[in-house]
């Protein structure tokens, strides 16, 4: 389960996907791609066994990756070819073909695992207050300011990993401390709205910022 995906942290931080560094998974690389109109092809690829999944990112460059251009993948159409747009304002908004190309050198990365973990931290949280409030998770409801939430919290991690062994003034580390403000400032804004009838009011609503995680 994830509270958000890899284009939510695209929205963020683009870095992440175009330099590499500590903690992303590679599922796909090659230097075969083809971009026409909304659809990125790659006859060496088979993104289907990669576990390419629409809402990663696909990043195409020339010759050096931080100097390419990060994609979002809208859907994986078969082995060889994925759907993709220029980032979105609204991830239902429609597709926004990048500029065409050919040979092009190409990688898939994801941060599942950051996003899946501080994903599950938030849904202990959720669980402990929909448990006083009789919800059962299956009811929860997605929003913007949960997925927002949940990429400043990978992206914490994500650039404490990277700062790895840095010096104390290593930007990594000043954007790890900020993307973690940020994730415990939104967290605290969070609220969980119960529409016990069904009529759009919520008769309860209860925040998360005054649940805290124990070790017992």
């Amino acid at each position: 389960m994830s509270f958000c995906q890899d284009r939510d942290l695209l929205c963020i931080e683009p870095i992440v996907y175009l330099s590499g560094g500590a903690g992303g998974q590679s599922l796909a690389a090659g230097a075969d791609g083809a971009i026409a109109g909304t659809t990125f092809t790659s006859a060496g690829s088979d993104f289907v066994s990669a576990g390419v999944q629409a809402g990663m990112v696909l990043c195409t460059y020339d010759t050096i990756p931080a100097e390419g251009r990060a994609w979002e993948i809208l859907a994986v159409d078969s082995a060889t070819t994925l759907s993709i747009s220029v980032l979105r304002a609204e991830v239902d908004g429609p597709a926004v073909a990048p500029p065409a190309g050919t040979g092009l050198s190409f990688h898939v990365r994801s941060f599942g695992p950051q996003m899946r973990g501080v994903s599950a931290t938030l849904a202990e949280k959720l669980r402990q207050i929909a448990e006083v409030a009789g919800v059962a998770s299956a009811d929860f409801a997605d929003s913007a300011q949960l997925r927002a939430t949940t990429a400043h919290g990978a992206l914490a991690g994500i650039f404490l990993a990277r700062a790895d062994n840095a010096r104390p003034h290593d930007a990594n580390w000043i954007k790890a401390e900020f993307h973690r403000a940020e994730f415990l400032r939104l967290q605290d804004q969070l609220r969980l709205a119960v529409d016990l009838d069904g009529d759009g009011v919520a008769e309860q609503t209860r925040t998360l910022g005054n649940v805290y995680l124990k070790r017992v």
